[in-house]
């Protein structure tokens, strides 16, 4: 069923909706914009061109997260508030909610279930916003989702002169949007017509048919020492990204607090070993670390490549870095093969 919201009437209908969720919208700050609660003075950054900098992923997986809290003058564990409110996420952008999902598959599962993260899921409904113009950074077709990509939405929206075009893809959805007024078939039609003009005005940014064979079939090569001979390792790449996850659990002593923090495998001392070993010591085996883990080791996890095309580890490289390149590159390195037997 697809609804229709009326831009003028965007900021009532946020305001209401925060009554009894907590609302979280793209919000400007400074020069960028970044998810935020909504409040009165809230400066809703609906129409930026490209998604937010910081990943909505923070809302599930925060940089920081006290795990659990002891109380030394009691001698026992406080009790910690895992379960938060009833919350939307409105305007998250497709390849954003696809890494949720993407997520899901690491935070939930039959072996292992996060309560933190899943908590965080089951009480979140997430309003997409579709890219009516996807910027040039983009690449989310290339790797099998699209500028209107459904996974993980409750509900995804598409931008027309004076209304959001709201298509609901679950009850939760549903449930949000049912007393809206619905669209008209004209304007079903604009949503098509945009949509496809959108998915097919994105070119292909590499070659991904036999890429993870490419790339296994490079691990001891040279290759790795060449793409990362600009890299910086500041990490900036995976920080960004939505679909990264690895993190440090930390004893921080003073404030009685076990915490879970963002970490990186382009740090050095991330895959450093109590002994001092370190497998990966340089630039170069983690610039491997980082697209193999993508393009190699997502696929043996779950049969999908690891990333969303998003671009943020393009726009934001202080070096200029690109990642699209890098894989072309892989495609045209010439190795040295050695057969056996």
């Amino acid at each position: 069923m697809m609804y229709i919201l009326e831009k003028k009437n965007l900021g009532q209908t946020l305001s209401t909706w925060s009554a009894k969720y907590e609302v979280y919208a793209p919000q400007k700050v400074e020069d960028f914009s970044q998810f935020l609660p909504i409040g009165e003075s809230s400066k809703l950054a609906l129409n930026e061109p490209h998604n937010t900098r910081y990943p909505p992923k923070s809302l599930f997986l925060p940089q920081s997260e006290v795990m659990l809290k002891y109380n030394t003058r009691l001698n026992e564990f406080e009790e910690l508030r895992v379960l938060p409110e009833q919350r939307i996420i409105f305007g998250i952008r497709p390849c954003d909610a696809s890494a949720v999902t993407l997520l899901d598959s690491v935070f939930d599962t039959e072996e292992y279930r996060d309560p933190y993260w899943t908590a965080k899921r089951e009480k979140t409904i997430l309003v997409g916003l579709g890219c009516s113009e996807p910027p040039s950074t983009c690449f989310c077709t290339t790797v099998g989702y699209g500028p209107f990509n459904h996974d993980g939405l409750d509900a995804i929206m598409t931008a027309l002169d004076d209304v959001y075009v709201i298509e609901t893809l679950s009850n939760k959805g549903e449930k949000l949007f049912s007393n809206f007024p619905a669209a008209t078939k004209e304007q079903e039609l604009s949503v098509i017509r945009i949509q496809t003009k959108a998915k097919e005005g994105m070119e292909p940014a590499f070659e991904t048919e036999g890429l993870k064979q490419t790339l296994d079939h490079l691990f001891e090569s040279d290759y790795w020492s060449e793409i990362a001979e600009s890299c910086l390792g500041c990490g900036v790449c995976t920080f960004l990204c939505p679909t990264c996850f690895c993190f440090d659990i930390v004893d921080e002593v003073q404030r009685n607090e076990r915490v879970r923090n963002w970490d990186t495998c382009m740090f050095r001392i991330y895959s450093q070993e109590a002994s001092g070993h370190n497998p990966r010591p340089t630039r170069a085996e983690r610039t491997r670390q980082r697209l193999m883990h993508k393009y190699s080791y997502w696929l043996d996890h779950i049969g999908k490549i690891g990333c969303t095309g998003c671009g943020r580890c393009v726009r934001y490289c202080p070096v200029g870095l690109d990642i699209r390149a890098m894989l072309r590159a892989a495609r045209n390195f010439k190795s040295e093969v050695v057969n056996v037997g």
